[in-house]
């Protein structure tokens, strides 16, 4: 029945798992999605700076300067390289835009040949109709860019960031073609025509539209570096570049040329223009952020219901080998359930109350994690408003004259302060707003980081100081002083924060911490209790196992024979993995035990002397490249990863091969860390990752003995101590195992013993 239980619910995480893989593909294919996305909208901008620059030489009087040509030639390889890209990561459902894209790429190119030529020759000889089809046949081209993104939405719906990247793109299509426009009208020198002014009037109206629409969505995204960039562009184009544009419309419209040269107005476009390219940038790169949280969120429950799966298949296997033998203990224990109230205290069967424990103790183990799941969720959400805090702050800034007195205040510092320009401008600064320290005594002016860099010109940092409100009431901040001006004009600028949030989410996230190391501590006390609880019943189990098999061994045949073997090796690996688990679980816990200096070259000539057994047996040959750096950590721990990676070395390299293994470290360019390299048949480039999972092999490797949990164990230690460890090729053949450090934890001394065995 348990059997059939669980191959029930295994049917349920099988349907699940369909679903979470189907949520997995979507995933992906919206983040490649993302992935074309980006390079076709930074193509498509990079053309609309092609089809400008191109439109403004080909109507110039002089041929293509060197300038412009090295201009063209970085803008046609950027939009070659984003167009292939977005090419070969379509897939057969988007042919019909791969399609497009090919097709639009060759257009280009036959164009590209023709303005070269055109721009190349005097302007008596050029085509006069050619630039007029240049620009509007690569208008045509960005115009067609909203469709191409449409057809990557799925079911037609584009996602919150991608409709604000194509509204960037609207706004700067239509930024760019106006600007164009009157870019070619001064080159002429003549005023335009009606025609021409009623053009520019249209461009001015989409580019507002568009404008319009960019805002609301990112407004709707809440997205605060998108907020940044969006008020980047009101500040670029609608501040400081649009009424220039609108001085240069003021006079088309009296008919009559502006006071502004072709020159100031296209070098005072180019921030206008660079700042609405951000947009696009910034919104496909949160976009490709947000697909890939969606789709590590999806595979990590895929994952999930495969652990579970795999755990219930086993389960049911299990179940059903010992259940052929232990049917009369069951139905006894089923009685027993099924039986009457007042039923003996205690089940009479052998291993109940270790099941009842074990219960009660999974119950308990649920609690724990629970509470540990919500101190973890607390942890995050305070993360997350740290980086909200951060992200969002305004930094006041005052500027002060060779006395001290105060030439300039921003909003937020007048509004940190509570005194406004008026209050400021002219007074003393020190005396107004730093005169006193906390205790309320007076501060002096000898002691103040703002005159001493007036006084020496340097600049200076303060971590925590204290500013005094206009209410008389202070407040922490962090500054960074500068100069300006030499000598008797120096004066100097100070930016500041207000650090009253940060100190209290410092005192906070300390209490946290400590209630989380409480909680670690008392998990792993929990977890030596289930040690004995899960291993009693396991122990009993494989010992019946064994007794009916030595019991009925001349009774049974051959198939129930293996079937009897295979239950005990079960019993008894289920007992080394248990074991192995609980290892893992206790690794990596700081604070256990007290850092100390580790000399590599040490540790590795003991692993090698420890290991000679298996070294003679495989006639290998390990050996040790001086020096090997020295580390901070757990001598114990260090030890541990080196014996893994170097028992790997010599237990994977094959039957036909004797091992040779190589040991290298180093300690430079603020990096340390040693390899350890063998001459084996190499872990698959696929399987490099998956390889430090726990029970994960690389290759074909069944045959050899071992549970997968060693690469587990050693990128916990190393993670632990604050470094990374990951699996390469070897230059010469098998593979390369690196174990980084960071530099906290290397010291300048390096050991080396020269061990060759």
């Amino acid at each position: 029945m348990l059997a059939l239980l669980s191959l029930a619910v295994a049917g349920l995480v099988v349907t699940d798992l369909i679903r979470q893989g189907q949520r997995l593909g979507l995933a992906r294919e919206q983040l490649r999605a993302e992935r074309i996305l980006g390079h076709i909208v930074r193509g498509a901008r990079n053309l609309a700076f092609e089809r400008g620059r191109t439109n403004v030489v080909l109507q110039a009087d002089s041929l293509v300067s060197e300038e412009n040509r090295r201009f063209l030639d970085t803008r046609r390889a950027l939009v070659d390289a984003e167009y292939g890209q977005a090419i070969q990561l379509l897939d057969e459902e988007n042919t019909a835009l791969a399609r497009r894209l090919s097709r639009q790429q060759q257009m280009l190119g036959d164009l590209r040949q023709r303005a070269d030529f055109y721009m190349s020759i005097p302007l008596s000889q050029r085509d006069q109709l050619f630039a007029g089809q240049w620009f509007n046949s690569l208008t045509a081209m960005l115009e067609g860019v909203p469709e191409s993104v449409f057809l990557l939405g799925r079911d037609g719906e584009l996602p919150p960031l991608a409709r604000v990247s194509l509204h960037a793109f609207d706004l700067r299509n239509a930024l760019g073609v106006e600007s164009s426009r009157i870019a070619s009208i001064l080159a002429t020198g003549k005023p335009p025509s009606v025609e021409q002014v009623q053009e520019l009037a249209q461009l001015r109206g989409q580019g507002d539209a568009a404008w319009s629409s960019l805002r609301r969505e990112a407004a709707q995204s809440e997205n605060a570096a998108l907020a940044e960039v969006v008020s980047g562009v009101d500040r670029e184009v609608y501040r400081n570049f649009r009424p220039l544009q609108d001085a240069v419309l003021s006079a088309f419209a009296d008919k009559r040329l502006p006071n502004e040269t072709l020159p100031y107005y296209s070098s005072a476009s180019v921030p206008a223009l660079d700042m609405v390219a951000k947009v696009m940038d910034v919104a496909t790169q949160e976009g490709m952020l947000v697909a890939q949280s969606e789709e590590q969120a999806v595979l990590r429950e895929f994952t999930l219901h495969l652990i579970i799966l795999a755990a219930l298949v086993v389960a049911a296997a299990a179940i059903l080998t010992i259940s052929q033998k232990l049917s009369k203990s069951l139905e006894w224990l089923r009685g027993y359930m099924l039986g009457p109230p007042d039923a003996p205290a205690e089940p009479p069967v052998q291993g109940f109350d270790e099941v009842a424990d074990i219960g009660r103790a999974a119950a308990a183990m649920r609690a724990d994690m629970r509470e540990h799941r919500r101190v973890e969720a607390e942890l995050t959400e305070l993360s997350k408003l740290n980086r909200l805090i951060l992200d969002n702050a305004v930094d006041g800034m005052i500027a002060l004259d060779s006395r001290g007195l105060t030439l300039f205040a921003n909003p937020a510092a007048q509004h940190m302060t509570g005194w406004s320009m008026g209050d400021l401008e002219g007074r003393s600064h020190h005396a107004l707003i730093h005169h006193s320290r906390a205790d309320g005594s007076s501060n002096p002016s000898a002691d103040c980081p703002v005159h001493r860099t007036l006084a020496d010109g340097k600049s200076r940092h303060v971590a925590s100081d204290l500013f005094w409100r206009k209410d008389g009431t202070p407040f922490p901040v962090e500054l960074m002083v500068s100069s300006w001006g030499e000598g008797k004009d120096r004066g100097v600028v100070l930016v500041f924060r207000d650090i009253s949030d940060r100190k209290r989410i410092e005192e906070r996230n300390q209490a946290l911490l400590e209630e989380l190391r409480r909680s670690n501590a008392a998990l792993e006390t929990f977890a030596f209790a289930i040690s004995h609880d899960l291993q009693a019943p396991l122990r009993t189990v494989s010992g019946f196992v064994t007794l009916a098999h030595r019991a009925l061994a001349d009774q049974l045949d051959a198939t129930t024979a293996e079937y009897m073997a295979m239950a005990e090796q079960g019993a008894q690996r289920m007992g080394v993995m248990i074991a192995s688990l609980l290892d893992y679980a206790r690794l990596g816990r700081r604070g256990e035990k007290a850092a100390a200096p580790v000399v590599l070259g040490e540790v590795v000539a003991q692993v090698v002397a420890d290991l000679g057994a298996a070294v003679d047996e495989r006639h290998a040959r390990i050996e040790v490249v001086e020096p090997l750096p020295t580390v901070v950590g757990d001598s114990g721990q260090v030890y541990s990863v080196v014996q893994n990676l170097l028992a790997n070395a010599l237990k994977y390299a094959g039957p036909d091969r004797a091992p040779r293994i190589r040991v290298i470290g180093w300690n430079q360019g603020g990096q340390s860390g040693f390899a350890v390299e063998d001459n084996g048949p190499g872990i698959p480039a696929e399987s490099r990752e998956l390889v430090f999972g726990l029970f994960k092999r690389g290759g074909a490797h069944q045959d050899v003995p071992g549970l997968g949990m060693g690469l587990a164990i050693c990128r916990r230690i190393i993670e632990s101590m604050g470094g990374s460890i990951r699996a390469e090729d070897n230059p010469g053949g098998g593979t390369r195992m690196v174990v980084l450090f960071p530099h906290s934890l290397a010291l300048d001394s390096a050991v080396g013993t020269g061990v060759t065995t």
